[in-house]
């Protein structure tokens, strides 16, 4: 027997909250919600991916105790484009633990959880990044409804001939999804239903530049101005629609997983400054004539002039043509990372957040040559401010058992800046595939909170990792007292325990 009313829990990938505090007074539904204090930032894990944010979500264990760091490799072609082992969070879900203990759940397209599986109501998943069939654990609980067929995706990257006709799409999926849930909740009426959206991270990604007249790109006035923003108000009207089906007691709850913004602008050539510093080891050093090098710098030049004449949109069309792509990319054709003594890690992709990896083996005092990288990179500055935000050893961020698969340190650069692995160029250029892909993922998405349930909001405690515990802790499943700290919502009737 539950111990309130129901929880309905939906997920927006990448809604900023920054972005949405700025424009509350068209957003008529998170506004009545933030004025009764239920709209607040939501801290997302390092990185701020989808990937290891959705699976700490789901788990409650941060990316160093789940293991899964890997991000998508749109080089590559197919199915071969990204690959996950489900198996980390398969039945260690929050839905599954509810289900565990007889709440009745249906959970509908949540990301990266594919195949489907068995469910103490109903699961709906579809396949994220590859191909593959829609998956409904018990077909009896949907009977006459369509499901959609546009969960999961994400197959397909919009050019700007097409772009009008990717805009339409994402609407009309995000209408039809959000109708299909509204239906679903209606015929079932289960204990606890958890959606999860993923039209606006993608929109964002694409739309960015030619939303945000900030931006150095933005192409000026253009018919694209206010998509972002009527996709909010879309996502709010959708919110609106749950929250009319409410019934006394009942909560509802939306979260994002990560917030996003404007893209990283330009890069720093991170490996360049460690080869400078004597820790990359180039196979070009010292040379007169090099393929490598004259590779190296014929793939930067190349880039640039893609960028300076607006041919963003064959970037990824020439990569998918060029043997080891992706290893050209990250400069492995011109450096070995057995002989670096330090080189920038791959595990993120063309942002701010990444980290610098340490070959133990070829330094004799690991701590003090980490601190003392971390310290000059904590002094550098461009155009006289700094440019890291923050950087630090990896333990003094995270302490789970898979810890040594996060690079030995870690940082977070300003927002202008992302990471790249140039070699033999200048310590900071033009990000070449800012307008292709102008959005990006920052830190703080957002958790509202609506109804009638009597739950509030602990602010201090509002990080994702803390959503699995918080979810038990409605039902009162959890072994610890209900103000544990790893729970974020309290029960507005015991405010004064």
């Amino acid at each position: 027997m539950m111990r309130s009313g129901r929880l309905i829990l939906l997920g927006v990938d990448g809604m900023d909250f920054e972005y949405t505090k700025s424009i509350l007074q068209k957003l008529p539904t998170l506004r009545g919600i933030a004025e009764d204090g239920g709209f607040l930032p939501f801290k997302s894990v390092f990185p701020p991916d989808s990937i290891p944010a959705w699976i700490t979500a789901y788990t409650g264990k941060d990316p160093s105790s789940h293991g899964v760091l890997e991000s998508v490799d749109y080089l590559a072609k197919g199915d071969d484009r990204f690959k996950v082992d489900c198996s980390v969070f398969r039945e260690n879900t929050f839905w599954d633990a509810l289900g565990r203990n007889g709440i009745k759940v249906a959970v509908v397209n949540p990301f990266m959880a594919y195949p489907a599986w068995e469910v103490n109501g109903v699961m709906i998943s579809g396949p994220v990044f590859i191909s593959g069939e829609i998956q409904c654990s018990a077909p009896e609980f949907v009977n006459d409804l369509q499901i959609p067929n546009s969960f999961g995706g994400i197959v397909d990257f919009p050019t700007r001939k097409n772009l009008k006709e990717f805009c339409d799409k994402t609407f009309h999926d995000t209408r039809e999804q959000i109708n299909f849930g509204l239906k679903l909740l209606e015929k079932n009426r289960p204990d606890f239903f958890f959606q999860v959206f993923l039209t606006m991270d993608r929109l964002q990604h694409f739309l960015w530049r030619y939303s945000d007249p900030t931006d150095p790109t933005y192409p000026g006035k253009n018919e694209y101005k206010d998509m972002i923003e009527k996709f909010y108000i879309l996502i709010d009207q959708g919110i609106g629609q749950f929250l009319d089906l409410l019934e006394p007691h009942d909560t509802l709850m939306v979260i994002s997983d990560h917030g996003h913004g404007m893209r990283c602008t330009h890069c720093f050539n991170i490996n360049e400054y460690l080869r400078r510093k004597g820790y990359v080891k180039s196979s070009a050093e010292g040379k007169i004539f090099s393929r490598t090098l004259i590779t190296e710098k014929l793939k930067n030049r190349v880039l640039k002039f893609m960028n300076d004449h607006d041919l963003e949109d064959y970037i990824s069309v020439i990569a998918k043509l060029v043997p080891n792509a992706k290893g050209l990319k990250k400069g492995k054709h011109i450096t070995d990372s057995s002989r670096n003594i330090a080189y920038a890690s791959d595990f993120t992709g063309t942002n701010p957040f990444g980290g610098i990896c340490v070959n133990s083996a070829l330094i004799e005092d690991y701590e003090k040559f980490r601190e003392k990288l971390i310290d000059d990179l904590k002094s550098l500055e461009y155009e006289g401010k700094p440019v890291f935000e923050w950087i630090t050893r990896r333990e003094d961020l995270y302490n789970g058992e898979f810890l040594e698969k996060f690079p030995d340190i870690l940082f977070k650069m300003g927002s202008r800046f992302g990471v790249n692995w140039a070699l033999h160029t200048e310590l900071f250029s033009v990000n070449p595939t800012h307008k292709k892909i102008s959005g990006g993922h920052r830190d703080l998405g957002i958790i509202s909170m609506g109804g009638n349930g009597g739950i509030r909001l602990l602010p201090d405690r509002l990080k994702i990792e803390n959503l699995f515990a918080s979810i038990l802790n409605y039902y009162g499943l959890q072994s610890q007292p209900e103000y544990s700290e790893s729970s974020f919502i309290w029960r507005e009737e015991k405010r004064n325990i």
